[in-house]
This record gives C-alpha cells, sequence and structure tokens, in this order.
C-alpha cells in the first residue's frame, strides 16, 4: 500500500506516519508508535482520492469527506490529504501511544534534613516539624496525583550514614510508582552528609541504564551546601565538584531541576550555580526552586510536573531520506512546519533520528490544544515532498 501526499496533478510517494496528539496532559506530548495493524492504523478505502477510514479521515483532492473517527473534511479541491494507493517505500502507519516523561527524584537525606525548616535542631519532646517531615507529605501528594502522567524514581543520598551513594535508584523509575515511593519515603528517616557530585553521577549512570525513549530529567532536593570533597574530610566543601556533575548530567540529555529546602542562606550562591548548570533555572535573584513548608513544595513540584511537558514525538524509525521530510499540523499539508535546527520556531529531529521534535509556537500550539495532531510524511529518496 502506497501512502500518496497530492500537491495539484503531481503525485508524491511518502510513508505519513499519523502522530496523534489528543488532549494534552500536563506531563508531556510525547508520543510512541504503536504495533502496525492497530486500532489506531488507518485502514480505510484503498482507491485514489478517498479519505481513509482511520484516525485522520481528512478530505482528499477528490473531494470526498473522510469517513474515520475525526472527519474534518467536507470535501474540498486543490491540494489534497493523503490518499491509499499502490507502494508505500517499506514503511507503515501507526498508531500511536502517549509516552510521560521520566522524572528521576535525587532526595537529599542528609542528618540536617531532622532540623526545623530555620535549621534548628529539633529538641526531644518538643513540637517541631522537620524539613523530612515537611517533604515527605508533600511529594506523596505530588507523585499520587501525576501517577498516570508522569514516571516517577527515587533516589537517596547519602545512603551510608556518610558519604556513601548506592548505584541505580532505590525506586526505579516505572509507570504509577505511587505506592513505591510512599513507601519507600515513610521507611526512610534523615542521616549521613550531602554527597552531592555523587549523587548526581549515580543518578546519571543509572539514567543512562534506562532504555525507554522517553525524555528524561533530574530533581535535585537539596537543603545545603555540597561535602564529601574526594580526598578531604567529610564537611569538605565540594560546590564546585557538585556544579560540574550537575552541568555534565546536562549535556548527557539529563537536564537538572534543583529544589532548596529550608533556610539555605549560606548555600543561596551554590544553588544558584547548580540550577544554572542543570539548565532549567528560574529567573530572578533564586535560579533554583525555594521550598519552606509542605505547601510551597507541592506547589513548586506541580510547577516543574508542568515545564517537563515535551513537544517530543516518536517517528519509530528512521526516515528512508531524512532530508526529504515535511511536518504538518491537524492533517493538513497548509499548515507545514519549518525545519529549525536553532530550535527557535519549528522542528528538528531528536536522538537517532527516531523523533521529531517541536520547539517556540510550534510546541506552544501543541500544549495549549490549538494542534490537534500532527502528520510526518516521509518522501521516498528523490521525490520531493512539498
Amino acid at each position: 500500500m502506497r501512502l500518496n501526499l497530492l500537491s495539484g496533478d503531481t503525485a508524491i510517494k511518502s510513508a505519513i506516519v499519523a502522530l496523534l496528539v489528543g488532549g494534552v496532559a500536563a506531563a508531556s506530548c510525547t508520543f510512541n508508535p504503536g504495533p502496525a495493524g492497530s486500532a489506531q492504523q488507518p485502514s480505510g478505502s484503498s482507491g485514489p482520492g478517498y479519505g481513509g477510514s482511520g484516525i485522520l479521515g481528512v478530505a482528499n483532492s477528490n473531494g470526498h469527506a473522510g469517513t474515520g473517527a475525526n472527519p474534518t473534511g467536507a470535501g474540498g479541491s486543490g491540494v489534497g490529504q493523503p490518499g491509499l494507493d499502490g507502494d508505500n517505500c517499506g514503511l507503515q502507519n501507526y498508531g500511536l501511544q502517549n509516552v510521560p516523561p521520566d522524572l528521576l527524584i535525587v532526595e537529599d537525606k542528609s542528618g540536617s534534613m531532622g532540623n526545623d525548616f530555620t535549621d534548628t535542631k529539633c529538641m526531644r519532646g518538643a513540637v517541631c516539624m522537620t524539613k523530612w517531615a515537611a517533604m515527605v507529605p508533600g511529594i506523596e501528594m505530588v507523585v499520587t496525583a501525576t501517577d498516570s502522567t508522569i514516571r516517577w524514581g527515587l533516589k537517596y543520598f547519602a545512603n551510608n550514614g556518610t558519604c556513601g551513594v548506592t548505584d541505580g535508584a532505590t525506586v526505579p523509575i516505572a509507570a504509577m510508582n505511587a505506592g513505591p515511593i510512599t513507601t519507600s519515603l515513610n521507611a526512610t528517616q534523615p542521616g549521613g552528609s550531602t554527597p552531592t557530585r555523587v549523587a548526581i553521577n549515580s543518578a546519571v549512570a543509572y539514567l543512562q541504564t534506562v532504555a525507554d525513549p522517553n525524555p528524561k530529567f533530574i530533581l535535585l532536593a537539596t537543603d545545603g551546601e555540597p561535602n564529601c570533597a574526594p580526598g578531604a574530610a567529610t564537611d569538605a566543601d565540594d560546590s564546585a565538584g557538585a556544579v560540574a556533575a550537575v552541568t555534565a548530567a546536562a549535556a548527557a540529555g539529563f537536564p537538572v531541576f534543583v529544589v532548596g529546602v529550608g533556610n539555605v542562606a549560606p548555600a543561596v550562591a551554590t544553588l544558584n550555580m547548580l540550577a544554572d548548570a542543570g539548565g532549567k533555572p528560574q529567573t530572578g535573584a533564586m535560579h533554583y526552586y525555594p521550598v519552606g513548608s509542605t505547601d510551597e513544595l507541592v506547589s513548586v513540584l506541580k510547577t516543574i510536573g508542568g515545564m517537563i511537558a515535551s513537544c517530543s514525538f516518536g517517528l519509530g524509525q528512521v526516515p528512508p531520506d531524512p532530508t526529504n521530510v515535511g511536518v504538518y499540523a491537524n492533517g493538513n499539508t497548509a499548515m507545514k512546519i519549518p525545519k529549525d535546527p536553532t530550535h527557535v520556531n519549528g522542528w528538528d529531529y531528536g536522538a537517532g533520528m527516531k523523533s521529531v521534535v517541536l520547539y517556540g509556537a510550534a510546541c506552544d500550539a501543541v500544549k495549549a490544544g490549538t494542534t490537534k495532531t500532527i502528520q510526518a510524511a516521509f518522501g521516498c529518496p528523490g521525490v520531493p515532498i512539498p
């Protein structure tokens, strides 16, 4: 079966991957192809000039309305929409599936997290809300509320009462992870130092083993200066090492959000540098996200959850001619999105040329719901598409 993109009288051989946006969740617009022949795969009439009976169901150049689940054309003329006819360059149409982002919390559980938000040690028997006690319900609340839209994971530092950090994640990234994360948080108490450098390096090593195609992020939550500098005393400052680790994480494709918990006055400069290095700073004097209560943590986590909404669409495979691809909004060849390697406004390839990523106004339209669907048209080698 061939998918033709018709422009005037010229039939352009191409393969169309219908990228279904649907309702845009706050967490992600990332999609991955489902199996060929799935329920979402167009299966319409094979004659030239007839709208398919699949998802798009759009009008075609001969003026026949589509008959699919979401018909948008009542007959048209001139430049038509993709019809179905003949060979298709070896590609297929795919139904698509929403792929939420992966977000790994790298949580400081150093001994100072057992102090109150002024960093005063809680005296035995006194009524005192510790930073740790305030963080736990906030994380649980947001993770539970976003369980179906964000794939959460959890990693602590330190793990051995001093400067040690174990490999991997305490709760590996997975779908519907609220239960395991809640159980882990309630079974954990603060203690140890703040080996931020080692924790971030370990988090990156773990994320590099997570083979799913989802966009990946790190959320670093800490209440003070990094210490545990290699070859020095446990409390030796390691701010430079922590900044270098966060810089490397962002360069490896894992942007880092930085949350400062409680009274972090001595660490403001370091936290600002960490936030800048992670590639996701706030504007203003505090580049990191300050948190002084459970409610503030909930608000910050919700903000970050909205920010990691992506505009990345999986193609399933590398196009037969990567220089001969068109990307269109709402199944309309008149709404072609320009290719923009500068990432200001348009599209560019994601990793391995197996996805299309939208930037600027093109991405904003997806998040706002103005753009309902995205199509990628794969031109056959030597046959340019419009």
